[in-house]
């Protein structure tokens, strides 16, 4: 099953306890987990992943795995084990896909080595499964190695930055590796059944065949849509509840009492209360299933036949997703899978995937293109932000670059999370790549056709935008939440096209429980747990109301475009910009990703490029050098609206917006001498003094914590305390508290006047007294 080599990662801290062979060890994952000496493996583990499996599983030759239980927080009974606990459980884990998108986690040749049962995964539906242990073989050589302790085959397991202890006992040829492969043979085995059902790995089978018919080629990455995989998880929930429990009622390894347990599976929830919304929705969903899945007054009830089941299943599914959800859902449809397993730079494969037209397998994404095509992408790029130029007011080069960054940030948008890993020394860096994109438009800036023009550079279609405020109806309970979760929903459908919103409404961002759910707990999931999620870029309209929070604002990338088309040329503008979009197409998009793709793959490539002038991390610097290429093969000059660095509008908004306040009201900043500070009575903004609503918000939000006195205390509450200093260097204006410095060259040419002045006393020989020397002469003499 060998993919390559993995580099050797190792464990160095005394939490990942190893022992090996009664001794204290250091090994690293490879050496516990040796394919090379024992190509073979049977065990048992709590979870699995498959960047584990892609990383250290694929050298051995065989394995099979039963995947456990999670310890629970509760006391459960014996039939409440079966019915509440692993059926429960197993109906829950196949109802959210969760064999799926392991399966459709691993590399294409270790998804092969499952379609050949080499790779065998399994659970036990109806048994409680707490063991963990590893049993490594080599036939040829009759060496053995059991592996126990609290570790599962997850990376997560062996992070010692976890700070959480581990334990890995290591056992070379002991006795101990019989007996429990005979337990496993003997009282596992009979338990469980496939994770990877027939039901998907028929389908995977199916598309496999497809692909290679239809393109001639040895390509066999899987993908499965949606549709797709909703049509398996139908079939093995019917399956689970028919065939597994029954099977195991007639090998009597499950207890007669277990269908009465199941029929009486609802009593007794009050303990679920406090589980989240969604959780006990599902939870409630499966259990019901099980209910109505057996005679309901029978004394020993009996499972119904399967079509009685299979109408059970179908209903409690369709049931979970309202008709307006399920329209809501439907709104997004544009898929590009980012898969760098598959990437081949040899034959310039960038291991993005979008789905077929029919959607029954995915095709590569991505082509080099001819220089006369870059060329001529080159030049849709300059018409367009030609049109902007010819007819936006006030239109200037630097104004232009924030047109030319929000392209480049639609064109890196795919890779974003790669990036993020790469440039990543800590967790905590990741913070310095946005996730989001947001355009801060005035009315009238052209923002959503800018937004459109975006989806057909990099998508060849303009209708891949989502309206903000028609996601849900007006009328619809709950809306502004219910938004909220389908824009997340959007960006954790496995693709990473950006998903493109329009008029994002300002409530989003002034109320932090929209604003900081999606966007501040979304990057942090991102920055711990990488994965291919989609970038979100946004429109909102701009003005004096519009706000971020501090911890929203380091998440986004806030690109303010506050200047209006030219109301005497909207209509030779609306003619210009439909003659230019009529010619756009993704051509030079297909050619950039292939770049971009060979710089992911070469180690040499300097992710951590700090922006001169805003000392930020610069994710699009890559980006900027394919572009400088780009004119460079074109034989074009790079225009003057093209920056070398990040746009810190979302600063030099709120320098603005302080600035003028200042200026405007002096009176109101106090200053305190002995803490040279600045106080400002925050609550003055109202609406009574000219001000919005929002506006004490909106100027706490602008503040930077660092420029105040005890920091996050003193931008809340009613008083503003500011350092004065730091706040005057950060508005751009002298420090009125400062002492006037005295004047060098005045004070020599004085003291030369002071030594004629005294010549000429002693050459009358009259004394006269001494002039005052320098600065304070002028000032007191």
């Amino acid at each position: 099953m060998s993919t390559g080599d993995p580099v050797k990662t190792h464990i160095n801290d005394k939490r990942i306890h190893v022992v090996h062979n009664h001794e204290d060890a250091q090994m690293s994952i490879q050496e516990i987990f040796d394919a090379q000496s024992y190509p073979q493996m049977i065990g048992v583990t709590g979870q699995i992943s498959a960047d584990f499996i892609n990383q250290y599983l694929s050298g051995f030759v065989q394995v099979e795995l039963a995947l456990g239980n999670l310890p629970t927080h509760q006391h459960l009974r014996n039939l409440e084990n079966v019915t509440k606990g692993a059926l429960a459980d197993a109906l829950l884990n196949t109802a959210n896909k969760e064999a799926i998108k392991l399966f459709q986690g691993l590399s294409s040749q270790l998804q092969l080595t499952a379609l050949a049962g080499v790779l065998k995964l399994e659970i036990a539906p109806t048994q409680l499964l707490h063991s963990r242990f590893y049993l490594l073989a080599n036939l040829v050589t009759g060496n053995t190695r059991v592996i126990l302790g609290s570790i599962n085959l997850t990376k997560e397991s062996f992070d010692a930055a976890a700070n959480r202890f581990e334990e890995v006992l290591i056992f070379d040829n002991d006795p101990l590796y019989g007996n429990l492969l005979h337990h496993f043979k003997e009282d596992i085995r009979p338990v469980v059944q496939p994770y990877f059902t027939n039901e998907l790995l028929t389908v995977a089978e199916k598309q496999l065949k497809a692909n290679r018919a239809a393109n001639g080629n040895n390509d066999s990455v899987i993908i499965l849509s949606n549709e797709e995989t909703d049509q398996i998880v139908q079939r093995e929930m019917t399956n689970l509840i028919v065939d597994d429990v029954q099977r195991q009622l007639d090998k009597q390894l499950l207890d007669p009492q277990a269908t009465l347990a199941m029929r009486n599976v609802t009593a007794n929830r009050t303990h679920d209360a406090e589980m989240e919304e969604r959780a006990i929705k599902q939870r409630d969903t499966v259990l019901m299933l099980e209910k109505e899945s057996v005679s309901p007054r029978a004394a020993h009830p009996k499972i119904k036949d399967r079509e009685q089941i299979s109408k059970r299943v179908q209903h409690a599914l369709q049931s979970s997703v309202s008709p307006q959800d399920l329209a809501v859902e439907k709104k997004y449809t544009t898929f590009l899978y980012d898969r760098p397993l598959e990437r081949n730079i040899a034959h310039n494969q960038t291991g993005l995937y979008t789905p077929n037209d029919a959607g029954t397998y995915p095709i590569p994404f991505g082509k080099l293109a001819t220089v006369s095509q870059i060329k001529e992408g080159l030049q849709q790029i300059e018409a367009v932000i030609r049109g902007y130029q010819q007819f936006v007011v006030d239109f200037t080069a630097d104004y232009g670059k924030r047109y030319y960054e929000a392209i480049m940030y639609a064109f890196t948008a795919p890779f974003l999370w790669e990036i993020r890993q790469k440039a990543s020394l800590n967790p905590e860096d990741g913070n310095d790549i946005p996730n989001f994109l947001i355009l801060g438009s005035s009315a009238g800036s052209g923002k959503s056709t800018l937004l459109r023009i975006i989806n057909q550079l990099t998508w060849n279609t303009s209708k891949s935008m989502i309206d903000f405020g028609t996601i849900y109806p007006v009328d619809a309970p709950q809306r502004k939440a219910k938004t909220m979760q389908a824009l997340q929903s959007y960006m954790m459908q496995g693709s990473t096209y950006p998903v493109l919103v329009d008029e994002i409404e300002p409530y989003f961002f002034q109320q932090p429980q929209y604003s900081r759910r999606l966007i501040v707990d979304t990057t942090n999931e991102l920055v711990n747990s990488p994965k291919p999620v989609a970038p979100l870029i946004g429109t909102t309209n701009y003005n004096s109301g519009f706000t971020m929070r501090r911890e929203t604002a380091r998440r986004t990338y806030y690109l303010q475009l506050d200047k209006v088309i030219d109301s005497a040329k909207k209509g030779e503008a609306a003619k210009y910009i439909y003659g230019v979009r009529e010619k756009l197409d993704n051509t030079l998009f297909k050619d950039f990703v292939v770049r971009m793709a060979n710089y992911l793959e070469d180690d040499s490539t300097p992710w951590r490029m700090f922006d001169k002038n805003t000392g930020q991390l610069d994710f699009l610097a890559m980006t900027r050098r394919i572009f400088r290429y780009y004119y460079q093969l074109a034989d074009m000059p790079i225009p003057d609206y093209f920056s070398d660095s990040l746009c810190d509008d979302f600063g030099e908004n709120a320098r603005n917006k302080w600035a003028k306040l200042y200026l405007t009201q002096k009176k109101d900043f106090l200053f305190r001498k002995d803490k040279n500070s600045l106080l400002f009575d925050i609550t003055k903004l109202t609406t009574f003094n000219g001000f919005s609503s929002d506006s004490v918000e909106e100027y706490r939000n602008a503040l930077p914590v660092e420029l105040c006195v005890d920091g996050i205390n003193g931008k809340n509450g009613k008083f503003v305390e500011i350092k004065a200093p730091a706040f005057y260097n950060w508005i751009g204006i002298e420090n009125p508290q400062l002492e006037p410095v005295a004047d060098a060259d005045n004070d020599q040419t004085n003291d030369e006047d002071d030594k004629a002045a005294e010549k000429e006393e002693k050459a009358a020989e009259t004394p006269k007294p001494k002039k005052k020397r320098g600065f304070w002469a002028r000032l007191f003499g």
